[in-house]
């Protein structure tokens, strides 16, 4: 979520009171994170704010049985005091066109400080206490980790994120990431790929006695209130194939370029299983070709 200064939380500092001050408990914070857990990585440039917290990267583990979420925030000066805070809001139906949408759909928020945090919801006209039941906060200047039951969170499966900084009295401010907002679905084990866009060599499908490449160049995952789509490449991918009932053997990248046989292919239908891997998250894509 693109960030300007912008805290709609007033009087958020005097909120937060709901924890002794965020030391450094990190070990105790690692019994936060589920033992059944998929852990998602997503990585924000460094030294890209003035005064405010310097946040690198975030990770995130779910676990579907619990239904537990747990935030990993890493930087620089994170949270060192209520003049110097952090912010992490998430959009709990994965819709920046619902919830506050002056902060690109948000419905929930933690603010972190120097003497402790407050989890907050909005209503629709402004942000209130949420009871947090299920939450914990713990951490130092160099990483924050924030425990919440996705119960607590519209009982969601899917959704888009964001973790920011500011220094409240220069107003500088340090977004993760830059613009748009990142995605978690407990059920994909990281970001939702809606669709992969794939593209072939030759375009016009396999031919018999040729070389035949399937490439999936771009994947499509739920809005984030990017003015323009980031649709990402995968990490990494992978494909598997049959020509009619015989198993054909892939090479190059992802094992996806195929040799059609010359004799006896054409008219036969190649069947591929693409798989894509991104952040955590696998899609695997069925396609069907008739060879020429």
């Amino acid at each position: 979520m693109s960030k300007q200064f912008r805290l709609p939380r007033p009087a958020v500092a005097s909120r937060l009171t709901r924890a002794a001050p965020i030391a450094a408990v990190l070990i105790a914070a690692l019994v936060l994170v589920p033992t059944a857990s998929s852990t998602s990585n997503y990585t924000d440039p460094s030294g890209d704010n003035k005064n405010a917290g310097d946040i690198t990267g975030l990770a995130v583990a779910g676990d579907k049985g619990s239904g537990q979420l747990v935030f990993r925030i890493s930087g620089a000066n994170l949270a060192t005091s209520d003049d110097n805070l952090l912010f992490l809001d998430i959009d709990s139906d994965a819709n920046p066109l619902t919830g506050n949408i002056l902060a690109d759909g948000t419905d929930f928020t933690f603010a972190v400080g120097g003497d402790g945090y407050w989890f907050g919801h909005w209503n629709g006209s402004d942000w209130v206490d949420t009871p947090g039941l299920s939450v914990t906060v713990a951490g130092g200047s160099s990483q924050i980790i924030i425990s919440v039951n996705k119960s607590e969170l519209g009982n969601t499966s899917d959704i888009n994120f964001d973790a920011w900084t500011v220094n409240v009295s220069d107003r500088s401010v340090d977004s993760a990431p830059d613009q748009g907002a990142y995605n978690y679905s407990l059920d994909a084990n990281g970001p939702l790929i809606n669709s992969v866009d794939v593209q072939t060599t030759p375009t016009a499908g396999p031919k018999s006695g040729k070389k035949f490449v399937v490439q999936p160049t771009a994947l499509h995952l739920p809005p984030d209130a990017r003015q323009t789509p980031a649709n990402p490449a995968p990490d990494s991918y992978s494909c598997t194939a049959k020509l009619g009932a015989k198993k054909l053997v892939g090479t190059a990248t992802g094992a996806c370029t195929f040799s059609i046989p010359k004799k006896k292919s054409k008219g036969k239908t190649l069947s591929v299983q693409l798989t894509v891997n991104y952040q955590g998250a696998a899609k695997v894509v069925p396609l069907t070709f008739k060879v020429r």
